[in-house]
């Protein structure tokens, strides 16, 4: 009987301990938040966000939802850089942002539009009008 327990104990921990083995020993974390329009308050659906892990060439990418939420469910635990993009808004870049081992980081994020190209103030044509008055 006391060897089937250690049998039972030993078939329930060695696929953990082989799991950390396999993930290199690290501990992961969540990054999680929401994206509002700065000025409306209002939730931007469909802005790309994207975790750059420092040291590497590797980034994820999720992009917002409906609600202006997004998730990234695994990150190494470690400081990253986040970008932030979406056509008609301000890039934006949220760096040193730190992902702590076995915890959920919270990042909200006010999104501002790109400053309108400004209108052409015509200035030509008075200059024309001047020409043409004499």
């Amino acid at each position: 009987m006391r060897n089937t327990k250690q049998w039972l104990l030993l078939t329930l921990v060695l696929p953990l301990a082989l799991l950390s083995r396999a993930n290199g020993g690290k501990t992961e974390g969540i990054l999680h938040g929401y994206v509002m329009d700065g000025v409306t308050k209002k939730p931007l659906s469909g802005v790309t966000v994207s975790a750059f892990i420092p040291g590497t060439m590797n980034s994820k990418e999720v992009m917002t939802d409906a609600d202006g939420y997004f998730r990234f469910p695994q990150l190494p635990a470690t400081q990253v850089t986040v970008f932030f993009d979406k056509k008609g808004y301000q890039s934006y870049k949220r760096p040193g942002v730190t992902v702590k081992e076995k915890t959920s980081v919270k990042l909200n994020v006010e999104f501002f539009k790109e400053e309108a190209e400004p209108e052409a103030d015509n200035s030509e044509y008075p200059i024309l009008r001047m020409l043409h008055a004499g």
